[in-house]
């Protein structure tokens, strides 16, 4: 089914951007026209009834009706960007996800600027390297929005695939017999007793670094991608200041960071991860 997009022209957001491409994942194909028109012109069109068939207006208009294909925030303080309000009414089995946290962030600077953010008077080097690639995408989006969509689109459909992948990884975590938290001389340590599916380790370290942020786990004792007979020793945030990896001596070193944070061995006995973790503390 060919449908057009209409949104307004000028300097582009992430607003439109995204909601053109959630709209495009929503129905199954890109849009074949992406047409950036005038906001007065578009609310005129709508405020006249002047819809085209198979046409949504996205970002413009001065209209919220989703049997009209009209999704617009600007009439109303209090409504949501226009990407949330498709994502809600499209999306909703992936509320509570980082891709809806990631959306209604977008949400609360369209909607209430940059000043909104908590972080804003930081200087902050992490915001500045993102928003220069930030800003090349929305400057790509003005000249050729087609080529963006499609580029925008790939990285929503991996983003979506792996949201569904981290719910079946939250599945194993919670099996009784796969992970536990153990307590080493005062110090946390998340234990794998079983090592994960292989399509599930990526998603998997996404869901325990909520464990680790819940529990203030300080270190992780699990299995080594590539090796089978390895394990691997890691220090999270928590453990920075307590846990240095290289003051330990395992009987078989397969690889240890100089900074202390990352040891992978082959174990000589089945509690030797124990002993290193106390050798590994610090005073």
């Amino acid at each position: 089914m060919s449908y057009t997009v209409i949104t307004h022209d000028g300097k582009a957001h992430m607003d439109e951007l995204l909601g053109t491409a959630l709209l495009a994942l929503y129905i199954g194909e890109e849009p074949e026209i992406i047409q950036r028109m005038d906001p007065q012109m578009a609310a005129e069109a709508v405020a006249a009834g002047n819809i085209p068939d198979n046409t949504w207006f996205i970002d413009c208009g001065l209209e919220y009706d989703i049997e009209k294909k009209l999704f617009d925030h600007h009439q109303d303080r209090e409504l949501d960007c226009s990407a949330l309000l498709i994502f809600n009414d499209f999306f909703k089995h992936l509320h509570n996800t980082e891709l809806h946290d990631y959306i209604k962030l977008v949400s609360k600077i369209d909607t209430k600027g940059a000043m909104s953010l908590d972080d804003f008077h930081l200087v902050s080097e992490s915001r500045d390297y993102f928003s220069f690639s930030h800003n090349i995408l929305l400057r790509s989006f003005e000249e050729t929005p087609q080529l963006v969509l499609k580029l925008l689109l790939m990285g929503l459909q991996d983003k979506i695939a792996f949201e569904k992948a981290k719910k079946v990884a939250s599945l194993w975590r919670k099996e009784t017999g796969n992970i536990e938290i153990a307590n080493i001389d005062g110090l946390k340590v998340l234990r794998y007793l079983k090592k994960p599916p292989s399509e599930l380790v990526s998603p998997l370290r996404s869901e325990i670094s909520k464990v680790v942020e819940e529990h203030q786990i300080s270190a992780t004792f699990s299995f080594d991608d590539k090796v089978p007979e390895a394990r691997t020793l890691y220090r999270t945030n928590y453990g920075h200041n307590r846990i240095d990896f290289s003051k330990t001596h395992p009987d078989k070193t397969l690889f240890c960071h100089q900074g202390g944070f990352l040891l992978k061995f082959v174990p000589s006995s089945e509690g030797e991860w124990e002993e290193l973790i106390k050798e590994s503390m610090v005073l």
